[in-house]
């Protein structure tokens, strides 16, 4: 029983992948000033990029941003088929998913998770289309058989031709789940993996499936602390948030990456020495979009770094804002 209360604190910290940097930024808000991002103005970014604020949706155009969605639990927004764009919106005890134009517009609501009881509302989280367009993957929470309290989210994808959903990931006990799918072109799907070990230590790894319900293959180390990844648009290199020990001080790393042996080359540290989080890719993969503090307890802002294979070039773009960590920058082309 103290195991499964322990381990079952542990998954709450953890559930949601990314959460504790939301956590974080607003604990420090008091103590900053803070702007809405239609408020101020930044230096220009080539393409398209959207960010989370307060629940709201922003969308950066030319040094410009402006607000599409209300300030109404919008959250994770990625890149949809048609120029539009898959997002989430949280509620108090459940959370489903849209589909909205390029400028905010609901075009449909693609869940609907919300029951007469709460007990069963279900989560979901992470949306994220295949490549082609064919499958949106996405984080659930299915019910433990036992009726517990566990929540350990698993990865699913549903067919938009033919509305079938599969069950992809089997999720550790007590961890709080796999989160973070990035489907890739050749079928296969890339995510972060939680485990807990005999100490009640959280470890986080990159993982990837070739097909559903395989058993897949880890990517990076349970000591290195790897988690949040981001696939260059070529497919050859992936950015990730390594903790390697230090949940203060992580470091954004890029390494190549070999589909056919399934490997990772050897990591470049390109950011260091700050609390980042949830990078994204340009859409020439020349440049890395992340969030981190401007200063030690600020809250979370833009910022770039290019010179991928080289000398790394670290660009702040926001400096008084306080975007969503756990959303990650959506950048693409247009």
């Amino acid at each position: 029983m103290r195991w499964a209360i322990a381990a079952g604190l542990i998954a709450a910290m953890v559930a949601f992948g990314a959460g504790v940097y939301e956590v974080a930024g607003l604990l420090r808000a008091g103590h900053h000033v803070v702007h809405r991002p239609t408020d101020v103005s930044a230096p220009s970014l080539p393409g398209t990029m959207y960010v989370v604020q307060g629940g709201g949706i922003y969308r950066f155009q030319h040094g410009s941003f402006s607000q599409i969605k209300s300030d109404n639990g919008w959250t994770q927004p990625s890149a949809a088929p048609n120029n539009r764009i898959v997002v989430v919106r949280r509620q108090a005890n459940y959370s489903d998913i849209y589909l909205l134009s390029s400028s905010g517009a609901t075009v449909s609501r693609l869940t609907s998770d919300a029951a007469k009881r709460v007990e069963d509302n279900h989560w979901a989280f992470y949306p994220r289309y295949s490549p082609d367009g064919q499958t949106l993957f996405y984080d659930f929470d299915p019910k433990d058989q036992f009726g517990s309290y566990r929540v350990d989210l698993a990865i699913f994808g549903t067919g938009m031709t033919d509305g079938r959903t599969v069950k992809w990931t089997e999720p550790n006990d007590y961890t709080g789940g796999d989160v973070g799918p990035v489907p890739l072109r050749d079928g296969m799907l890339l995510y972060t993996k939680y485990s807990i070990d005999d100490s009640f230590q959280v470890h986080a790894q990159l993982w990837i499936q070739r097909r559903a319900g395989s058993p897949g293959v880890a990517l990076t180390t349970p000591e290195t602390g790897c988690a949040q990844p981001a696939v260059s648009p070529d497919e050859k290199l992936i950015a990730m948030v390594c903790g390697k020990g230090s949940s203060q001080t992580p470091e954004l790393d890029v390494a190549t990456f070999d589909a056919t042996t399934l490997t990772l080359g050897s990591p470049a540290t390109l950011v260091s020495g700050r609390l980042v989080a949830s990078p994204a890719f340009s859409p020439d993969g020349k440049t890395i979009a992340f969030f981190a503090p401007d200063s030690p307890g600020g809250n979370f802002q833009l910022w770039t770094v290019g010179g991928i294979g080289g000398p790394a070039s670290i660009r702040e773009i926001t400096s008084d804002l306080a975007l969503d960590s756990p959303a990650a920058p959506v950048w693409v082309g247009g």
